[in-house]
């Protein structure tokens, strides 16, 4: 869909994934998908989808309509993951309240250490850098518990843990990426 941006959408996908059955929230799904790019999935010919349903629904295929969206997330993802910085995390929109943005925020960055370990099975062997920004996202993962004891999290505290997760899977999918295939698996936009 020309000039559709399913990041917009969030409340929209929900309501996809609830129609068919999928326990899981587009944050946590998109998380995913961002940690096994990050870690090196094969780009091409699909086969990032294998490692996706391999992790997700135990190797089965999801219902059609949950895969074609997602290769439309894929595209989406991988294309912001190649341009610098424009990568776009899938999380509800800012009219929502902070607290359900920062738990959705929490199940991404669970998700997104999910994908990744999945396909960097040795994280000794990444840079220093990537180790400590990946214990970054790991406290992330933290914030439903935080929440209970300190509700007080600002709008401000909020946009610094979503730009710290934007740039660790950029960090990730630079180091560990699959960006050889990725470069030729989309095609350029036209704007």
């Amino acid at each position: 869909m020309s000039g559709y941006n399913l990041f917009e959408h969030y409340e929209e996908a929900s309501a996809l994934l609830s129609s068919l059955d999928v326990m899981a929230s587009p944050a946590e799904l998109h998380g995913v998908l961002c940690g096994l790019l990050c870690g090196g999935a094969p780009v091409a010919k699909s086969l990032w989808l294998q490692e996706f349903n391999d992790l997700v629904n135990d190797g089965a295929p999801l219902p059609e309509g949950v895969t074609s969206w997602l290769r439309e997330l894929f595209a989406e993802t991988i294309a912001g993951l190649t341009q610098e910085r424009s990568l776009v995390l899938l999380l509800p929109d800012d009219d929502e309240g902070l607290e359900e943005r920062l738990l959705a925020t929490a199940e991404w960055a669970q998700a997104f250490l999910a994908g990744f370990a999945v396909m960097q099975r040795e994280l000794n062997k990444v840079s220093e850098e990537l180790q400590e920004m990946l214990g970054d996202i790991s406290q992330i993962t933290q914030i439903d518990q935080e929440l209970e004891e300190n509700v007080s999290e600002t709008e401000a505290d909020y946009i610094v843990i979503y730009e710290h997760l934007k740039l660790g899977a950029m960090m990730a999918f630079e180091e560990c990426g699959d960006r050889a295939s990725s470069s030729s698996s989309t095609a350029p936009t036209l704007h």
